[in-house]
């Protein structure tokens, strides 16, 4: 979902840097702390992150690998909060409607305005704590005139963001295998009796009484202490799923090759041993003789009536007319 934007006729660089010299947390409270109404830009290898304030307060962010839509789509989606064939149905509907299916699931009454508050808030804290994790890459804070705030989307202050700094500084490694794996089912819970087993961690946090960045925290402090876990690395859905494909995939190609196999054993062939004696060979060539000899006949009779065409013609016009007595 875009937000509105009113900026000046120039741009104006409030402050940048690069994340090796400064981290992005700090960037957060220097934006905060002046009371900034812009944009705070990352670029970083493969993607770039947009972070949007007004008066110092972060309200809104999104980044160019994916659209704030397409990403409250897939959560939607895989947190099991839809059905599928809901899905099925707004995915034929949509062409005909003109709209997206995120609207058609809106419009349609099977996500509630309160879902998709909740849902489109997540979506922006976790595109935050992506950020975060971050290592290298330039910053720069761009000064606007004016920026809408996005409606539904519950604004982020600078302290909810320090837990989480902190934790990336102690426990990076932790913090990025939860973060890599939100759409993943919980498999045990020892003494975290906010979350559920066999649910999503999306679909967990969604359900939470309690906002996404201090969940994240709490339950990367917990999985670190091993009250929770995700299953082993074998049990993982993505790999699953992987595995069944390119099986399915193995299982085809070595169909197909047994079957061109068994076509090329099974066929017979006749093989033919003859041998072309002597006397085909001077049949051939006396033919071929022949031939010539026919072909050169025949134009040696062309040449001949075209060249005596001409003078039969002579002839006749020399003849003298029959005089009558």
């Amino acid at each position: 979902m875009p937000v509105a934007i009113i900026q000046k006729s120039t741009v104006k660089i409030a402050f940048a840097g690069e994340i090796r010299d400064k981290k992005l947390i700090d960037a957060f409270t220097e934006a905060s702390i002046l009371g900034l109404t812009g944009i705070l830009k990352l670029k970083v290898s493969r993607n770039e992150y947009y972070f949007y304030f007004v008066k110092g307060s972060l309200i809104y962010s999104s980044n160019m690998k994916k659209t704030m839509d397409q990403t409250v789509l897939e959560i939607i989606k895989y947190s099991g909060f839809i059905s599928r064939e809901k899905l099925i149905k707004c995915e034929k509907e949509k062409s005909k409607a003109m709209k997206t299916i995120l609207e058609m699931l809106i419009d349609e009454g099977f996500v509630s305005m309160l879902l998709y508050s909740k849902v489109i808030s997540l979506a922006m804290r976790t595109n935050v704590i992506e950020a975060m994790l971050e290592t290298e890459g330039n910053y720069s804070f761009e000064i606007k005139t004016k920026i809408e705030s996005v409606h539904g989307v519950r604004p982020i202050s600078i302290t909810q963001l320090k837990p989480i700094s902190t934790l990336i500084e102690e426990n990076r490694a932790a913090v990025k295998e939860v973060a890599a794996s939100l759409y993943s089912k919980i498999d045990k819970c020892n003494g975290a009796t906010y979350l559920k087993a066999n649910q999503s961690f999306l679909h967990n946090a969604i359900t939470a009484d309690m906002d996404y960045l201090k969940f994240f925290s709490v339950a990367v402090t917990d999985f670190i202490d091993k009250k929770w876990s995700f299953p082993s690395f074998f049990l993982k859905d993505k790999l699953l799923n992987s595995i069944a494909v390119y099986t399915f995939r193995a299982l085809i190609v070595t169909g197909m090759c047994t079957f061109l196999y068994l076509a090329i054993m099974t066929t017979t062939f006749d093989l033919k041993n003859e041998q072309i004696s002597g006397k085909d060979f001077y049949f051939i060539r006396e033919k071929l003789t022949e031939s010539l000899q026919n072909f050169q006949t025949h134009d040696k009779k062309q040449i001949q009536r075209k060249a005596a065409g001409p003078k039969e013609k002579d002839e006749k016009n020399t003849k003298p007319k029959n005089v009558k007595k």
